[in-house]
């Protein structure tokens, strides 16, 4: 699940940048530089870009599970103390590097960094950044990233999900659950099941076009699914819980797929 960090979410002290602001000079990210402890806002000195890579200001940073876990030091990636999380953000084109074709200053942008996206700027290959639409907000676009990318993972490369599939997914609420939702349904034409943790969840994500929803909660998804699909089970599972969740979504599945 993401959540979002902004300017107006960061201590006052961001807020005294105005955007395009301060292009090289020290700028001020959010650092982690003790595990397990809060980050800290310090200023860090610019790099020139390399041939290939693009200068962001960074509007929006997207909060995800991974951050949470590099920080902790229990994700499979650990970069050297200090670093600067975040691994998904938006914001517009500072600067590009010489060979650079794919953005040109000035262009609203949304990318994929290697936990480095908690800063006023950013440095990245032009090949994880991609240009936003006009009517998509650059809010809206921090968080897109993570979320639609493992859907899209999910259900395409790795279960190869046909129309006229069902899907079932777990913590259909978070923001992946509700990109498999989106991309299940209006993209790939599946049926989905989406179970979730409570009343107000399974509400959301019938608003967000799942065809059933499930409080897993107050009932056995086991036999929830069941009783919507019968015994044959659903095409494809994706589960983002474990445990007890994890082992009945395998259940009821024929051709399991989980992430």
């Amino acid at each position: 699940m993401a959540v979002l960090a902004g300017r107006r979410c960061l201590p006052w002290v961001w807020l005294c940048r105005r955007p395009g602001q301060g292009h090289g000079r020290h700028y001020r990210a959010a650092l982690c530089t003790e595990l397990k402890q809060p980050l800290a806002i310090k200023e860090v000195a610019p790099r020139p870009v390399q041939p290939h890579e693009v200068r962001v200001d960074v509007h929006f940073c997207g909060v995800n599970f991974a951050d949470i876990l590099v920080c902790r030091g229990q994700y499979q990636e650990r970069p050297h103390l200090p670093f600067i999380p975040g691994v998904e953000f938006s914001g517009t084109v500072l600067e590009t590097g010489t060979d650079v074709s794919t953005v040109k200053k000035g262009d609203r942008v949304v990318g994929v960094s290697g936990f480095n996206g908690m800063a006023e700027e950013c440095i990245i290959d032009q090949k994880t950044l991609w240009q936003v639409p006009e009517k998509v907000s650059l809010q809206e676009a921090a968080v897109l990233p993570v979320s639609y990318g493992t859907a899209i993972l999910a259900l395409e490369h790795r279960a190869h999900t046909q129309p006229g599939d069902t899907v079932l997914v777990t913590a259909a609420a978070g923001a992946t659950g509700l990109a498999v939702i989106d991309v299940a349904t209006n993209v790939l034409q599946a049926k989905v099941i989406a179970a979730a943790g409570s009343d107000e969840k399974c509400k959301l994500v019938m608003k967000r076009g799942a065809q059933y929803s499930v409080n897993y909660s107050q009932e056995s998804l086991k036999d929830a699914v069941k009783n919507l699909v019968g015994s044959g089970g659903v095409n494809v599972a994706i589960d983002m819980v474990g445990g007890d969740v994890f082992l009945e979504s395998l259940r009821r599945s024929m051709m399991p797929s989980f992430m």
